[in-house]
């Protein structure tokens, strides 16, 4: 009978030993399946994030490219407008030249005719339409080099537009570059 008391005992012990371990396991069991829900939804929410950063990165690298592209363009637009404003000035410069060389020329010849009437006359006045027509030439000239300074004005307008424009694609870029760093660093 003791042999069979010790037995129930060690059975009693084992059944005891065995149910604990039966929760201790279920308990382990629990922690895994929520450990495993959370990893799962840690995983779902990276893999979102992954996306957002990959379509984010997609359209800014589409926009820098954009912006790139608009920014050489406006150089290039900048720089044909520079040089056609150049040739301009370059074109008003030699009008210039031509009229004050006319203008001398025949101012020239004016005087040599205001001498030769004068000699002719002995001194008395001088002949209203020769003056007349040297004053509409200082006129003519004195519009010619308005015209010129204009010129330099309108060129001088168009490169300040151009500094203008790249310092704001500039500052674009740089925009966007930043917000670029911003939404990767989230």
């Amino acid at each position: 009978m003791e042999a069979n008391h010790r037995l129930e005992q060690e059975n009693d012990m084992l059944v005891q030993h065995l149910t604990q371990s039966q929760v201790d396991m279920r308990h382990q069991l629990d922690e895994l399946e929520k450990r495993n829900m959370e990893l799962k939804r840690d995983l779902t929410k990276m893999t979102s994030s992954y996306e957002e950063v990959a379509e984010v990165n997609g359209a800014l690298s589409a926009e820098i490219l954009r912006t790139k592209n608009l920014y050489h363009t406006s150089i290039m637009e900048g720089d044909d407008e520079r040089a056609r404003h150049k040739l301009t000035i370059q074109e008003y410069h030699a009008m210039c030249r031509t009229l004050e060389e006319r203008h001398e020329k025949e101012k020239q010849e004016l005087n040599q005719e205001v001498i030769e009437i004068k000699a002719k006359i002995g001194g008395k006045e001088m002949d209203i339409p020769s003056e007349q027509r040297l004053r509409e030439l200082e006129m003519e000239l004195a519009k010619t080099k308005l015209c010129l300074v204009e010129a330099n004005c309108k060129a001088q307008e168009y490169e300040h537009e151009c500094g203008n424009l790249r310092d704001k694609l500039k500052n674009y870029d740089a925009g966007v570059l930043t917000q670029l760093k911003a939404r990767l660093n989230r």
